[in-house]
């Protein structure tokens, strides 16, 4: 994959040499997939989205379910690789900055999920089912463990402000635990929230004050 970021995965998907019916299928898999979940989305509604035939998604995916790992596959495997490893290179400069690292790392990730929202909720609701996916999620976890640790953790350790007592799965999960929740409420009950970056500055203030010494 070339080393340049994409925004998100249709971005990533207009820069693959592929016919043009294969193209639309992927974008129309992706768009319903995310608004109705796998289950509720049929060939026929991904042919008529993406202005082909049920032929067509055939010719080049076996089965619906070859196309959502069509989808998927490179997401985890090319895409959110490429934004890891562009994450951790920003690390540097925040060594003695926890609340400068903290206001990074929330705008970066909440970024990142709100410009690949749809690829996010995909991902999210297979997890909870899907046995490949968890597989390529765990294969891409134990990957990016060592970069972690070598940034990540290094870097949170060096402002010297987090309690002694704090494991590092235990901030991760201090950090997904508002994110997520956050984003999926942004998603789906945008009505809920008034001011998003009032929300955020909320987010950022309870995790410094769990993790903080």
């Amino acid at each position: 994959m070339e080393s340049n970021i994409f925004k998100n995965y249709r971005d990533w998907l207009d820069g693959q040499k592929m016919p043009k019916g294969k193209r639309s299928a992927l974008m129309a898999g992706l768009e319903l997939f995310a608004k109705n979940g796998y289950d509720g989305t049929s060939t026929a509604q991904i042919a008529e989205t993406a202005g082909i035939s049920q032929a067509t998604i055939f010719k080049y995916f076996k089965t619906k379910y070859d196309l959502l790992i069509a989808i998927l596959s490179p997401i985890i495997e090319n895409l959110i690789p490429v934004y890891r490893d562009d994450f951790f290179a920003k690390f540097n400069g925040f060594e003695n900055d926890l609340p400068g690292l903290i206001n990074f790392v929330v705008d970066d990730r909440y970024k990142f999920l709100k410009e690949n929202a749809d690829s996010i909720l995909i991902l999210l609701s297979q997890l909870l089912t899907n046995e490949d996916i968890r597989k390529l999620i765990v294969k891409l976890i134990k990957d990016s463990q060592p970069a972690f640790a070598d940034t990540v953790l290094k870097t949170l350790k060096s402002t010297n402000s987090i309690k002694d007592d704090l494991e590092p799965v235990e901030i991760i999960r201090t950090i997904v635990g508002q994110l997520v929740p956050f984003f999926l409420q942004m998603h789906f009950l945008p009505s809920t929230i008034e001011d998003e970056q009032k929300s955020l500055k909320s987010i950022k203030k309870i995790i410094l004050d769990i993790i903080s010494k």
